[in-house]
């Protein structure tokens, strides 16, 4: 099995267009090797972009029938998988297989993971067999763990290997994912040292692996989840991750380039949860699923919004006494809620990168209380200055400040609390925020305000 070899610079300015028009003109008249070499001037990822403006079956004629098998397998490998699914139709087994023969283990495993069971099968069963049974075996674990994630094309070396020999079997090694870390397992295969590239160009050729590896090796077990790896990789600036099973045998790395897509994942799927959209709707953009999915969140602020109304109606009696309250209501909502989002997001944030944990609830109370005391004193003096000035009236002027102060100091104890609640119930934070966070602030904000102006106004 060969690896992909490495993907050449674009010539010219990134801005340059691409030829997507002369690129179906020459699928027109079956001038492939043309087309091949119009291809190969860039990137693999924008022939990709190229590729998905085409028709399934323009696109299925041109990978299909491509001369230069190495490009259109990475183009192939850099489709959306949302393109490749309408594309699959349109190709044979036969290229699929000579694909998945080219590309490494773990990319091989991520295109073939989302291919329907019957396909799965026929190409399987026309692969090599130790390949077939490496895929099998990496397509058994989760793809969200270590061992969905990692390659088998690393870089093993006995302790008692000595420098030279460890050259000539890394100038011999081309298949490997990355050089930079050389990994030392014992005679059972089990990891217990990490030699960089560069100790090895430094040292003696005589001197062997066990004088000279890093015993102290950071390693994931094959069920991690991939959000502790990516943890890892950014903490460390690893490159690479070894990845070992229940008895400490090496069985694979984690690359950096996987993580990245794994934290753009992540931040993506955060994102639409947290404005209340469920990340499914980006592949499936269908009229029924996108209310079905949608329905349940803008029901929630409904339901929440009723009951900011039925605080604001209870309190009736009090705004009829004094209905300028009313006018400050925006602003209370919105200090309150803006509030509560910078510290969910300085919460979940520090959850994400390790910096924060579920069992520092009582620190972060503490906290949040401090930092919810002293913007909620600054504002509300402030706000309460403004409001008895324009209108001349000090009660008036302290009830809203007094509603400012305690507003924005809950609102970070909120904020700041709720994602390690989340957190500990081993839910993902993210879905807490958005509608369920504002609503809640609302309520929360308009039911101070309203209090204390009763307890004022009617006593």
């Amino acid at each position: 099995m060969r690896s992909l070899p490495p993907a050449q610079p674009r010539e010219g300015l990134p801005s340059r267009p691409l030829p997507v028009e002369a690129t179906r003109r020459l699928l027109r008249r079956g001038a492939y090797s043309h087309l091949a070499r119009l291809l190969r001037k860039f990137h693999s990822s924008e022939c990709a972009e190229i590729v998905a403006q085409l028709t399934p079956q323009e696109q299925g004629r041109l990978l299909e029938r491509l001369p230069d098998l190495e490009l259109a397998t990475s183009i192939f490998a850099y489709l959306e998988d949302s393109t490749r699914a309408e594309l699959l139709p349109h190709l044979s087994t036969t290229r699929l297989v000579e694909f998945i023969r080219l590309l490494p283990p773990d990319d091989a495993v991520d295109i073939l993971g989302a291919m329907p069971k019957e396909t799965l099968s026929e190409i399987l069963a026309k692969l090599p067999e130790p390949l077939a049974a490496e895929i099998r075996k990496l397509l058994a674990y989760d793809p969200q763990t270590a061992g969905g994630l990692m390659t088998t094309n690393y870089i093993a070396l006995e302790e008692t290997c000595t420098v030279a020999e460890a050259l000539q079997r890394l100038r011999q090694a081309g298949q490997a994912e990355t050089v930079f870390y050389l990994y030392v397992v014992d005679a059972e295969h089990r990891l217990v040292g990490v030699v960089s590239l560069r100790q090895l160009v430094m040292a003696e050729p005589e001197t062997r692996l066990r004088d000279l590896m890093e015993t102290e090796v950071i390693r994931v077990g094959v069920d991690e989840d991939q959000e502790q790896i990516a943890r890892l990789i950014t903490q460390y600036d690893f490159l690479a991750l070894p990845v070992v099973d229940a008895s400490g045998r090496l069985v694979g790395i984690v690359t950096v380039d996987d993580i990245i897509d794994v934290i753009s994942e992540e931040a993506t799927e955060d994102m639409l949860r947290m404005a209340g959209v469920n990340p499914d709707e980006v592949l499936d953009a269908s009229s029924r699923r996108t209310i079905r999915n949608r329905l349940p969140w803008l029901a929630a602020s409904c339901f929440g919004a009723f009951l900011a109304s039925y605080v604001i109606d209870a309190n009736r009696e009090t705004l009829q006494r004094l209905v300028i309250l009313a006018a400050y209501f925006p602003l209370i909502n919105g200090l309150g809620g803006n509030t509560a989002s910078q510290s969910f997001a300085v919460a979940v944030r520090g959850l994400a990168t390790g910096l924060l944990s579920p069992k520092q609830f009582g620190q972060e109370l503490f906290k949040g209380l401090r930092i919810g005391l002293s913007l909620g004193f600054m504002f509300g003096v402030a706000i309460g200055a403004v409001a008895y000035l324009r209108h001349g009236m000090p009660l008036f002027g302290f009830i809203v400040g007094s509603a400012v102060c305690a507003s924005l100091t809950i609102a970070a104890l909120i904020g700041g609390l709720l994602p390690l609640l989340f957190a500990r119930l081993r839910i993902d934070p993210a879905i807490a925020t958005g509608p369920f966070l504002a609503t809640s602030m609302d309520i929360i904000a308009l039911s101070i305000y309203l209090t204390i102006a009763k307890l004022f106004l009617l006593s």
